[in-house]
């Protein structure tokens, strides 16, 4: 699991760095965000306050804490595995042409590698 952190609130950061300590990566490298106030960003974030429209309400222990992000990871997977499957779904003859293609590129490689050694 890798996380990163966006809190604008001192004290939950170093909480929160306290508790994910070996799961905290940079921005870029995270699978999910765990900020305390809205978030633009592609990847899932798990929203942590004290109203009505955060995922983990204070205060919160670190199991509690752990289950919100496991399942919010679990949501986001679902909803990337499902996008995924719709975007991939290919017809034979697509994967027909996809796969000649690989073979004519690897073919031409070793004919390529035979020819320069010579």
């Amino acid at each position: 699991m890798k996380i990163a952190l966006s809190c604008r609130s001192i004290l939950l950061e170093k909480s929160l760095r306290k508790f994910l300590d070996t799961h905290l990566v940079p921005d870029h490298e995270a699978e999910l965000i765990v900020a305390d106030h809205p978030v633009q960003t592609d990847k899932p974030v798990l929203r942590i306050g004290a109203d009505h429209e955060a995922d983990l309400n204070k205060p919160f222990s670190r199991s509690r804490l752990m289950i919100k992000l496991e399942e919010k990871l679990q949501a986001g997977r679902t909803k990337e595995a499902i996008t995924h499957f719709a975007i991939e779904e290919e017809s034979l003859d697509e994967k027909i042409a996809r796969a000649a293609q690989r073979f004519a590129e690897e073919l031409t490689e070793i004919i390529k590698e035979h020819y320069e050694k010579r």
